[in-house]
């Protein structure tokens, strides 16, 4: 049994996605992140954001993580029938995990900057810098990734990973005068299908976010 905490449009979204995917029994504890963490949560999650998992596992142990990229390899690696990353130890899965470190490190960050400039700095009348430099690097990594994504369809070609959930996320994250995913070929045909899998839409439509 999965418990996974969540909450819309944040990155437990490819969480969820991948829970769908594998089929796996899973509850959904929703996580105000207006409000102060609870005491609770932070046993958890001392960071207090989600997403976070706790896997009662079957030989007796409960296993606690947080961070996307790391909840999603777990996952992978907990049900290889779903297929959801390559094989340990192949060129492959080499790729999965630069691809995973770069979105959570880089480009989830950059969008962070958008709507969180208060956590870059201090001073009040230099937020709207942040945010300009936040779009900026945007737009540079969503190129990258573009140039990647040729042939495509997937980061590993013609293979969809935890890879391409994790950078479903970001193609519904829109702040004002960031680049749009639909400004890049690659990027939107990438996003079309994974949105159209039958585990993602599932994952819409259980949080409110169905198109």
């Amino acid at each position: 049994m999965y418990h996974l905490y969540y909450t819309m449009e944040s990155a437990a979204m490819g969480c969820h996605a991948a829970l769908e995917e594998i089929g796996a029994e899973f509850v959904l504890h929703h996580v105000n992140v207006s409000r102060k963490r609870t005491r609770d949560y932070l046993t958890l999650n001392p960071l207090g954001k989600v997403p976070s998992l706790v896997d009662e596992r079957d030989d007796g142990e409960r296993l606690v993580l947080y961070q996307s990229g790391a909840i999603l390899l777990y996952l992978a690696d907990r049900h290889p029938e779903a297929k959801l990353a390559p094989a340990p130890g192949s060129a492959e899965r080499g790729q999965c995990y630069q691809w995973l470190s770069f979105m959570g490190e880089m480009l989830q960050a950059s969008y962070m900057m958008s709507c969180y400039p208060e956590r870059f700095t201090t001073d009040t009348e230099g937020r709207e810098a942040v945010v300009a430099r936040g779009a900026k690097w945007v737009m540079e990594y969503l190129s990258l990734v573009e140039s990647a994504l040729i042939p495509g369809p997937y980061f590993l070609g013609e293979t969809f990973s935890v890879c391409d959930l994790f950078l479903h996320t970001m193609s519904r994250w829109n702040p004002p005068d960031y680049p749009r995913f639909a400004d890049f070929p690659s990027l939107a045909r990438n996003a079309a299908l994974v949105e159209a899998r039958p585990a993602v839409r599932r994952m819409l439509e259980v949080q409110g976010e169905a198109a």
